[in-house]
């Protein structure tokens, strides 16, 4: 599949990634107050966002046709 995530769009990604990681471990650790689901909700996310930014592509942008990638 080809690219169609620029390299800012991704930085971004893996960034609220990381920050929705912490924010559901921390979750799981009780240290903040959220339901269960949220929580798995939350890591679930997270390892979305990490694994679209780290590769560059982007279900959702290819089912709608948007290629924020310029040419590599």
């Amino acid at each position: 599949m080809k690219r169609n995530v620029g390299k800012i769009d991704a930085t971004v990604r893996i960034g609220a990634g990381v920050v929705l990681a912490v924010l559901a471990v921390f979750a799981a650790w009780g240290m903040l107050t959220v339901p269960v689901v949220s929580t798995l909700g939350l890591g679930t996310i997270a390892l979305v966002l990490i694994v679209e930014g780290a590769t560059r592509r982007c279900l959702l942008y290819r089912a709608l046709g948007i290629d924020r990638c310029p040419v590599d």
